[in-house]
């Protein structure tokens, strides 16, 4: 694991992939692991296969805040800004102080075009934004 994170600190980013996968085949229900996989897949620029190992993080532990949000940047990367914002809406859901999620998800609505759902995201309110940006 610590490889990995050297390799990805050092953007030699499949090094660090190969790294995480053998650290997965020992450890397969990290889910920790599995994010940093997606993590170190997404810095080098393969989101869609970043977006797998974050649906795995997220099967292993639902409730995994940082998977939610990483989920959003890989679909925001993709250019899916839509579904980047309901990713960061329910990372926010999760923890609503997480004040650079609501950065991302202030971008991605921009993106997507949603400069209605602005005032909602300049107070923070959440349920509204939740009732707004189900995660289907």
């Amino acid at each position: 694991v610590a490889l990995g994170v050297l390799h990805n600190l050092g953007r030699s980013y499949d090094p660090a992939v190969a790294s995480f996968r053998n650290a997965l085949a020992l450890r397969p229900t990290d889910y920790s692991l599995w994010n940093k996989l997606g993590a170190t897949l997404a810095n080098g620029s393969r989101s869609a296969e970043a977006v797998a190992a974050y649906q795995k993080a997220l099967e292993l532990k639902p409730n995994y805040m940082r998977a939610w949000a990483n989920m959003g940047i890989a679909q925001a990367n993709l250019g899916s800004y839509d579904a980047s914002a309901r990713f960061y809406v329910r990372a926010l859901g999760l923890n609503p102080s997480a004040e650079s999620v609501w950065g991302y998800l202030r971008t991605s609505l921009s993106c997507a075009g949603r400069l209605d759902l602005m005032p909602l995201v300049d107070v923070e309110d959440l349920p509204a934004l939740q009732q707004q940006l189900p995660l289907s």
